[in-house]
């Protein structure tokens, strides 16, 4: 057997014995809380959860360790777990008995042709469900209740709001100790607190939720990450355009994003009555600049580059930090090309991410994010077959690592979605290559081909970091705070030891002010401060270290008679993660060029 095919066995065998374990949780809740009402219990990534309605019982973190204490005596008593068929009425009967209306209503929409299954554990426990599990309960591995939260039944805020309890489960105790571990370092490095420790963004009531605002060393740290992003596709000729924030409605009734945006942020005009919306995307507006005049193949392919903000209104309990808000930064370009150009614009596109990810130290797998069977996509099913071939063309031609991932593509088009693996392992969605031969369709868009004749242009949308404040709390936590020095928003801060070093700090200066940073950007001064103060030299090392600058200079008075400065740089890979060295100022704007 390949390894390929071991890992699959693994993966499948993990899968089965966290879904079983979700069964366990609800036997043991049942033991525990006899009237409770069960929603669903599925496998999840790392682990299994349940959905359930407790009554009256308020049920907290703290009554986590009774119910995992019955779990396991559960599990040692080696149940077997067992499938038997029954007919819809023999369901409906069993729901209606036990007084499981939540199942009851799962019993009726299942379509009458469909068989409908239970899973029994021993004779303690039956469970509506399709499986499948492991055979056993002694089969199930190590595994840890960690949370519960509130979850409405089938996500509707307008239903009943159940208890989630959430678990953990692995093969093997030391995945499950190691998981734990990874854990506890996210907490540490959690962007919402990093966020305010770091000084780089804050929240205000009377603004509102999900519209963070940037402090001045968080909007260096953006404009710096977006001036990286637009730099790779500036070097490929895209040109620099400016949208307004606000549109009429009719614009995204023609493109198709009004009935995608049921969040769509509307208002009417109380001047001239016209109904109007804050944009929900951008590429409607690119449409329109190049639909603004004939366009002939000999200018084509068009590349517009913009970062700007696009409006989405989300539930309040959606909202949290810079992962999910209301007002989005999109670094969003737009190539209106041929087919035959296709191929050399994703291909420059493929390598811009490839390489800006491996600069912030990411790796990166690829998911072909294609339609599935739902409604709600525009465009014929021949231009969807003729994209998504396109798209896994591209794929196979640069060797990429993906995988197809059905019901995740635009409502316009496939997608290429770009997986970053941050320094956790956990993997998030951030660029994005979009194929869309939908709104030329819908626009009307042309231009002059070759042999007199008009015809539709495809369009491509990228974005090489997304969401700018998505990818800012990723790359936060993937650092924890400490940003390479290139980006840092502090970058230097100079230590005094007395005041006797103070014309000598002005030198140093001076010499800062030369260096202008050329690596991953051009143009990129040093921003430094001095810390003076009368304090203590290690009071002053503590502060500037719990801001997490990443080169501080220690200037005392042998320091000065030497032309030298003591530098600290944060090292992961050093002792201590500090590397520390004498550099002859002559020698400083060269080191620091350098880091």
């Amino acid at each position: 057997m390949s390894k390929k095919e071991v890992s699959a066995d693994k993966a499948d065998f993990v899968e089965k014995m966290r879904h079983t374990l979700s069964h366990v949780l609800a036997a043991a809740v049942k033991d525990l809380y006899p009237d409770a009402k069960f929603g669903i219990g599925p496998a999840i990534d790392n682990g299994f959860y349940y959905d359930i309605d407790f009554g009256d019982i308020k049920i907290s973190e703290a009554d986590l360790k009774r119910i995992e204490k019955k779990m396991r005596g559960i599990i040692q008593r080696k149940l077997p777990v067992t499938k038997k068929e029954v007919g819809r009425e023999e369901a409906l009967n069993w729901a209606i008995s036990n007084k499981q209306d939540f199942k009851k209503e799962l019993i009726e929409e299942l379509p009458s042709t469909e068989k409908i299954s239970f899973y029994d554990l021993g004779d303690i426990f039956s469970d509506l469900c399709k499986g499948p599990h492991v055979e056993n309960t002694s089969e199930c591995g190590p595994f840890k209740l960690i949370r519960v939260a509130g979850a409405y039944w089938k996500g509707d805020e307008k239903r009943e709001m159940l208890t989630r309890i959430y678990g953990i489960a692995f093969e093997t105790e030391a995945e499950l100790d190691a998981y734990l571990k990874r854990q506890e370092e996210a907490k540490s490095r959690d962007h919402r607190k990093l966020g305010k420790e770091l000084d780089l963004f804050c929240n205000s009531p009377l603004v509102g939720s999900g519209l963070p605002l940037f402090t001045p060393r968080g909007t260096i740290l953006r404009d710096l990450l977006n001036r990286f992003a637009q730099s790779y596709r500036e070097d490929r000729g895209y040109q620099k355009v400016c949208i307004p924030h606000i549109a009429l409605v009719d614009l995204y009734k023609t493109s198709g994003h009004y009935a995608k945006f049921p969040e769509l942020l509307k208002f009417t005009s109380s001047e001239s009555g016209d109904e109007l919306a804050l944009k929900p995307v951008n590429c409607p507006h690119h449409a329109q600049i190049f639909a603004s005049q004939p366009r002939s193949y000999k200018e084509l392919p068009v590349k517009y580059l913009e970062t700007t903000m696009v409006y989405r209104d989300e539930r309040k309990g959606e909202l949290g930090g810079l992962s999910r808000v209301r007002a989005i930064t999109q670094d969003d370009s737009h190539v209106f090309c041929t087919d035959e150009q296709i191929g050399d614009i994703f291909g420059e596109l493929i390598e811009s991410a490839k390489d800006l990810y491996a600069k912030v130290g990411m790796k990166l797998r690829l998911r072909l994010s294609f339609r599935d069977d739902g409604d709600g996509y525009i465009g014929t099913p021949e231009m969807w077959d003729k994209a998504e071939s396109a798209i896994k063309k591209m794929a196979d031609k640069y060797e990429m690592d993906y995988f197809i991932g059905l019901g995740e593509a635009a409502m316009y088009g496939p997608k290429m979605d770009f997986m970053a693996v941050d320094a956790l392992d956990r993997e998030w969605q951030l660029a994005t290559v979009q194929l869309d031969y939908a709104q030329p369709e819908r626009f009307g868009l042309e231009y002059i081909a070759e042999d007199g004749s008009k015809k539709r242009p495809v369009m491509v949308h990228c974005a090489l970091i997304g969401s700018i404040e998505r990818f800012m709390s990723v790359f936060i936590e993937h650092t924890a705070g400490w940003f390479p020095f290139w980006c840092a928003p502090e970058q230097i801060r100079i230590l005094t030891v007395n005041d006797q070093v103070l014309d000598y700090v002005a030198d140093i200066k001076k010499e800062l002010n030369k260096v202008v940073l050329k690596e991953p950007i051009t143009n990129n001064p040093l921003r430094y401060s001095v810390d003076d103060s009368s304090e203590s030299l290690g009071k002053k090392i503590k502060r500037a270290t719990a801001m997490k600058i990443p080169c501080i200079m220690i200037v005392g008075p042998k320091d000065a008679e030497g032309k030298e400065v003591s530098v600290r740089i944060h090292d992961e890979k050093s002792e201590n993660s500090i590397k520390e060295e004498k550099i002859k100022l002559s020698a400083l704007t060269k080191y620091l060029q350098n880091l």
